[in-house]
């Protein structure tokens, strides 16, 4: 039985079809959990998936860089330039190096992911949608609406549980940096986003998150393989 990847014959340096997906919305809209699950629902397609956060810029390498300063919430803290050349060389055909960036140092590693190309790429990050050299190359967008004091609790639960952080930390950097730059950069993103998904599911209520989760990609998965040709699964 031949499956639906089948369909798109392989060239010797990648898919002779690739199609880029974007996701974005604010800090704990859910843009991570998102790109894992599509990834694992367009099976068996080739995935390819790219994380904005990898992409901040080298500041370690930065004379005088202040990391208890700087603006990580800022759209210049990363290197859109850079993630725009690999996006582009992905629906090419050509393999990249992605670089991988250490949070505690606050810099590239030296040593890179090598990723190649795939018939679907996923780039997900709270500023996808904001340089238009992003924009121009993608196939499909997705912006998850999510109210504030929701998002808000979602970090909270997440800092706390995963990083160590304490309840004030977390806050205060929410009203510091993370508020005032999505209305800045990523809320605007909006208007440029292909579908809109609204959520106002509670943090604390797992089984409407799950529900929720599964309505999207199950919507998203059809328009990819819409794109691309493919029969619904």
């Amino acid at each position: 039985m031949r499956s639906p990847g089948d369909n798109l014959p392989m060239k010797s340096s990648g898919p002779e079809r690739t199609i880029i997906v974007a996701i974005t919305g604010g800090s704990g809209a859910g843009k991570t959990t998102v790109a894992d699950a599509l990834a694992a629902a367009l099976a068996p397609l080739t995935v390819a998936l790219l994380r904005e956060d990898d992409y901040y810029n080298d500041n370690a390498a930065t004379p005088g860089f202040d990391a208890a300063s700087f603006n990580f919430d800022h759209v210049d803290a990363r290197d859109h330039t850079l993630l725009a050349e690999h996006l582009a060389a992905l629906k090419a055909g050509q393999a990249i190096e992605v670089p991988r960036y250490d949070f505690v140092l606050h810099g590239r590693r030296p040593n890179c992911t090598r990723l190649e190309p795939a018939h679907v790429i996923i780039v997900e990050g709270t500023h996808v949608l904001h340089p238009p050299s992003l924009r121009s190359l993608y196939d499909l967008a997705l912006y998850l609406d999510v109210p504030d004091d929701i998002r808000l609790t979602r970090r909270i639960r997440r800092d706390v549980a995963e990083r160590g952080r304490s309840v004030e930390t977390v806050t205060a950097q929410y009203l510091g940096t993370v508020r005032p730059m999505h209305y800045r950069f990523t809320d605007p993103g909006r208007v440029h986003a292909h579908v809109i998904s609204f959520d106002d599911t509670l943090a604390t209520d797992e089984a409407a998150q799950m529900e929720k989760l599964r309505e999207t990609v199950a919507a998203l998965s059809r328009t990819v393989r819409e794109k691309l040709s493919l029969p619904a699964t």
